[in-house]
């Protein structure tokens, strides 16, 4: 559970730019809603948001439950600078750690949620975790994305930017995009995490698949965080421009997204 320094170092670069996509692409949004809109409608008191990012999940929290307080999780400082500026004057504490921090360990919470985020945790500790943390009868929000969950990897699933942007890249003459080096993710399996689950007291309350269109510009954008993509070295200006030209052959193309989202509830002590 421990925060991997070289992801946490990627992600403190990238923290504006992932932030812009959060705001920018109406998934983002959506997919934090219906984590929220999972929790009791008389939840009051702490909520843990795991993996908090630019805090864009507390937002809808606090504005769904402004009683509650929503404590963010996350261990790069880039982001959580980020969500003080977004949540200033809200009932929020930030922690810059990964779940592990001893400070977490110490909280009791009604809730802990999760968006986007929880596929870099390992399941039996996290959930050993929030069995010290969330109240007997507490609840435990949250998704995972096609690729990382065993039902849903097999998807083909945002991969409309690869035509857009080979298109692009050769009316540019430049040389095909580079493919992402992100390392193949291994998906979360139903037998982890319902045993991990079961082992620290909780119970499986809901699940559900999502199945979004999404623009393939999403996918696009998604791609540009890498200041080295679509081809490295590129002259800024050049990159605008085949960035824009990806953008605008992108423009009415749909394609889907999915993601699952889970309910979970800790047994009555």
């Amino acid at each position: 559970m421990r925060p991997d320094p070289a992801k946490v170092r990627v992600w403190k670069a990238r923290a504006p730019a992932y932030d812009r996509i959060c705001r920018r692409w109406p998934i983002f949004p959506l997919l934090s809603r219906r984590i929220v809109d999972l929790l009791p409608a008389d939840l009051h008191g702490a909520v843990l948001d795991i993996g908090a990012g630019s805090g864009l999940t507390s937002e809808h929290l606090l504005g769904r439950f402004p009683h509650c307080q929503a404590i963010l999780v996350e261990p790069s400082e880039a982001m959580l600078g980020l969500a003080r500026r977004r949540l200033a004057g809200r009932n929020a504490r930030f922690l810059a750690m990964g779940l592990d921090g001893a400070a977490v360990r110490g909280l009791r919470a009604a809730a802990a949620i999760a968006s986007a985020s929880m596929h870099f945790l390992d399941l039996e500790p996290a959930f050993a975790t929030l069995a010290e943390v969330i109240v007997p009868g507490g609840h435990v929000a949250f998704n995972l994305w096609w690729h990382h969950w065993e039902d849903t990897a097999g998807l083909k699933c945002m991969t409309g930017w690869q035509a857009v942007a080979e298109a692009a890249c050769l009316e540019a003459g430049l040389p095909p995009p580079a493919q992402p080096a992100f390392p193949a993710p291994v998906a979360k399996t139903r037998a982890d995490l319902m045993n991990a689950s079961r082992e620290h007291g909780f119970r499986l309350l809901f699940e559900h698949r999502d199945e979004d269109l999404t623009p393939v510009a999403y996918g696009v954008d998604y791609l540009t965080m890498d200041p080295a993509w679509p081809v490295e070295g590129l002259a800024l200006e050049d990159r605008r421009a085949v960035l824009a030209k990806m953008d605008a052959l992108a423009q009415g193309k749909l394609e889907l997204l999915v993601s699952t989202r889970f309910l979970f509830q800790r047994a009555d002590g």
